[in-house]
This record gives structure tokens, sequence and C-alpha cells, in this order.
């Protein structure tokens, strides 16, 4: 059995325990649970597991508590974080996520939901079912990911015979990429984020108020970077990429009418592919892709990369505090189901 300690991390801290695990996401970072709690009804709660005086595990809660009663909800995606280099035995991280049932729904009488950060299939239903977990009814996250260990040219040969196209013939156009992680040009991304989101009616998580609290949050050397592209000083697309550990991630893009007419998606991507492996990234994350949920323009325009394709293991449930638990329950599953 392993020992849970649960305390308060500051942002070096917490850098420090999560940098050793190879599943590291932007939901374990500690700007990710800061901006979430400085622009929504969360608090971050972390912890870590020994085996003995070893660090085997840790995770980043994202906690809503009742008001006046004991109960809530405790979200963690896509942790705990277990896997070191090499493989690790699924088992190890079973008997994580049944100390986090025994603390947070048991204990604490809360409606814990997890993301476990293991491949679809690795996790035996009897295992989860004796650690007092079960399926909470959501496919889990899915994407795919680029090698950027590779040589850029065999990054460009891999790409789809389509997509390879339109990125040729994006080069050959006057359409202009500025990229960084200074002030006026996160401001501009999220300019064109907002005009998205708000023309659209396009529902995500990832909000304007949510990046602007992750960017202040993030160090200087881990700032979100951005991509845009302009024709005759013109916006007509921009990509946002997230770094963390030895990845980076598509975070958000978008382009205009004008932007699609000149291929600028393709652009945009290629060259923060190209800038990331510059940069010395060793994976690249497209962000999301799921042949289920995804609109098929997104997933064929991802697909076109020639990334990895890889889902994990479904999200589980554990129901604490009775009554209240199976509410608070019945409400979380109806915002995931709208998500």
């Amino acid at each position: 059995m392993f020992r849970l300690i649960i305390k308060d991390f500051g942002a070096d801290e917490w850098s420090k325990v999560v940098a050793p695990f190879a599943d590291l996401s932007l939901m374990q970072c500690w700007a990710y649970a800061e901006a979430k709690a400085r622009t929504g009804p969360w608090r971050a709660e972390r912890g870590v597991f020994y085996d003995g005086q070893c660090e085997v595990g840790a995770f980043q809660a994202l906690v809503r508590s009742l008001p006046l009663v004991a109960g809530g909800l405790a979200w963690i995606n896509r942790a705990p974080l277990w896997r070191r280099d090499g493989e690790t035995e699924e088992q190890s991280l079973v008997a994580m996520m049944a100390e986090l049932r025994a603390h947070y729904a048991d204990r604490g009488r809360m409606y814990l939901r997890l993301a476990p950060p293991a491949p679809e299939g690795k996790l035996a239903a009897g295992a989860l079912r004796e650690a007092g977990l079960s399926p909470a009814g959501t496919l889990g996250w899915s994407s795919a990911v680029l090698d950027l260990t590779a040589p850029l040219e065999d990054l460009r040969k891999g790409l789809g015979q389509k997509w390879r196209n339109c990125l040729n013939k994006a080069e050959r156009l006057p359409v202009e990429v500025r990229s960084g992680c200074g002030e006026e040009l996160f401001t501009a991304f999220l300019e064109s984020h907002a005009h998205l989101t708000a023309d659209r009616d396009f529902a995500t998580s990832v909000t304007v108020d949510l990046l602007r609290a992750l960017q202040g949050l993030l160090p200087e050397g881990g700032k979100l970077e951005a991509f845009l592209a302009y024709q005759k000083e013109m916006p007509v697309g921009s990509v946002l990429i997230a770094k963390y550990g030895d990845a980076c991630e598509y975070l958000a893009g978008h382009t205009s009418a004008e932007g699609r007419r000149l291929n600028a998606g393709q652009l945009l991507l290629w060259r923060a592919v190209a800038a990331m492996k510059e940069q010395g990234f060793r994976r690249f994350d497209l962000g999301g892709m799921d042949a289920v949920l995804s609109p098929r323009g997104i997933y064929r325009f991802k697909g076109g990369l020639g990334g990895k394709p890889y889902r994990l293991a479904p999200e589980l449930e554990a129901v604490g505090g009775g009554p209240l638990g199976r509410l608070v329950r019945w409400r979380a599953r109806r915002a995931r189901a709208a998500a």
C-alpha cells in the first residue's frame, strides 16, 4: 500500500515533483490548476504517493466543495501520474486510485471522478471493482502525438498527401507568419479566439479568461506560444501551443474564411511543429483528435499531420456522501455529457 501525503505546493516545488513522470500533461501542471481556481469555482489540491521514502506517484485535483455540509466534487484529470522511464505495472496506478477513493469518497464524502492516464484496455475491470471504482460512462481522452525526435524532412514526408499539397501551396503565397510568447502576439491570439467563441456560439473550456490567467501564471520559459498568419497585415489564422516537460501541445487555433482559402491552418501548424522541434521538445500532442467525438473537419485536419493516435482509459468514479453525493454525480455527469 502506498502512503499518500496531501499538502500545499508552490509552483517550483510542484514542477520538481512532476518532472520525472512520463505521463505529465498540461492538466497536471501547477499553473493550469491555479488558472482554473482563479476563473471558476474550484480550488486546487495536490498530493504525492510514497513507497517507503521514494516518490512513486503524484496528482493534482480540482475540488468544488458543497456549502455548509461535507461533500462536493473532486475532479482528477489525467492523474495520478505514475509512469517514469520505461513501463510501470498498472497495478500501481490502480492502488493509487484506490487511495484517492478512500481519501475523497470515503473520508471526504465527495463524488470523485478520475480520468486515468493509462492507455485504453490496460486497466482490468476486476481490479477496478476491487479498488471501489466504477465506469463513469465517458470515453477516455483521445488524441495523436508526433515524434519530434525524427528529422524534420521525415516528419514532412509523413504528412498526408492532401495536407502536404495544401502546405506547399500556402508556402508559395504571400502569407506572413509571426510567432512568439510576447504580450502583443498573445493578445492578438486572444482577440481571434474571442471572435470564434462569440460568432459561432462555440462551447469550449479553453476560454479567453482561462488562457489569460494561465499565461500570467506560467514561468517565463514556459509561456504559451502564439503563431499568427497575416495577409496584407490582416490576421487570417492563429495557433496557440502549450509547453510542459519534454512535450508541447496544440491548445487552440482558428482560421478565417480567407485563411482557409490560403491554407493558413496547414502553414501555421507546420511552422509550430518545426519551431517546437528546434526548441528541443520531443513530443507534439495534437490536443484532441477523437474519431467518435471530434467534428469531422477538425479530425481530418489534425489527422493529416501524421501523428500516432492514442486513447486513454475511460473515466472512473466513486460516490461518497450518500444522497448528496449521488446528486453531485448526477450534475457532474450532465456537465460532462454537454462538454
